[in-house]
């Protein structure tokens, strides 16, 4: 008893708790994650302000014309929460419009013309410059002039070329002996849609054509020269290697020369404003003039989800042929 009086007593074993605690709060809320963990939680850290950006640039206009559709909305109750509701007025009334489902139609042609002859006059400069001659690189750098000019200013510069009297065009035909006289080619329901077709080949052509380019310089050499050794002419080249080969970037770059075109507007504004007639409207024309001139934005609205329904076709099938396409390439490195 006495050595325990006046012994010293053993030192208590001092605890880490507080200290390791002090330690976490330094190392901050995410230390107990595990690295892939924190790599995932940084992946969505970095994709926040693009996710912010798609949902106000995106996703707001989208539910807004959805709600619009679905509304008797006027001058009045444009800014209102408390506008009639209309059901599928909207789009029973365009679909009885004969305007509305004309520019259906007119967009449907308009645009399955001008993929077909970019592709072709694309297809075709791209084996062309593939090929080598003088001059080759300053051509190439020349194929992308369309781009560089305003869609707006491109329109009128088009409709001084086809006008009627003093039109280039129409001298040029008269000179060489294809017309006598000039021909209306705005003015006219008959020509009106497929100048403005001619005028949106002419601006799509650079897009098909650098991306057929970039697609045919990965074909291998040893294919088409052994496709050459067995006898294969250059038709049969083309259209039994090369274009196998490619079908990807092809596919590609139709879905993307199909949203590009659908949508088209300023063009057909600046050269024909939509008319003669009616002609030449296209959804986006049409819908344009329901809601900022007649102020009828429910069925500009319905008209526009139009767009927006194709949009949503065209977005999953980019995707699925860009994912084919890197498997490809995936598969052939290896």
């Amino acid at each position: 008893m006495d050595s325990q009086a006046g012994g010293a007593l053993p030192a208590q074993p001092r605890s880490d708790a507080p200290a390791a605690r002090r330690s976490a709060r330094r190392r901050g809320p995410f230390s107990r994650l595990s690295g892939a963990h924190k790599q995932q939680l940084a992946g969505w850290i970095f994709l926040t302000p693009a996710i912010a950006y798609v949902l106000f640039a995106f996703a707001t206009p989208i539910v807004y014309n959805l709600a619009f559709s679905f509304e008797h909305d006027s001058l009045s109750t444009i800014g209102s929460i408390n506008a009639p509701w209309a059901g599928f007025f909207n789009y029973t009334a365009m679909f009885h419009d004969q305007i509305a489902t004309s520019a259906i139609l007119h967009t449907l042609e308009f645009t399955v013309g001008s993929l077909a002859g970019q592709f072709i006059i694309g297809l075709s400069l791209a084996l062309l410059f593939s090929s080598r001659f003088p001059g080759r690189t300053v051509a190439r750098s020349l194929v992308i002039v369309p781009w560089l000019v305003p869609l707006i200013v491109t329109g009128v510069i088009f409709r001084l070329l086809f006008q009627q009297e003093g039109g280039a065009v129409n001298q040029v035909l008269v000179d060489v002996g294809l017309i006598h006289t000039p021909v209306n080619w705005l003015g006219s329901p008959t020509y009106a849609l497929l100048t403005v077709t001619i005028a949106n080949i002419w601006l799509g052509v650079p897009f098909f054509t650098l991306l057929l380019y970039s697609a045919l310089q990965e074909v291998p050499a040893e294919v088409k020269e052994a496709a050459m050794i067995d006898g294969a002419g250059p038709w049969t080249r083309l259209r039994l290697v090369t274009i196998p080969i490619i079908l990807p970037v092809i596919e590609i770059t139709f879905v993307l020369g199909f949203v590009f075109t659908v949508k088209v507007f300023d063009l057909v504004i600046g050269m024909t404003g939509g008319g003669p007639a009616n002609a030449t409207q296209l959804i986006s024309t049409w819908s344009y003039a329901l809601g900022f001139q007649q102020f009828n934005f429910g069925e500009a609205a319905a008209l526009n989800n139009v767009l927006l329904a194709a949009a949503l076709v065209c977005a999953p099938l980019y995707l699925l042929l860009s994912r084919d396409q890197l498997r490809r390439t995936s598969g052939a490195g290896r």
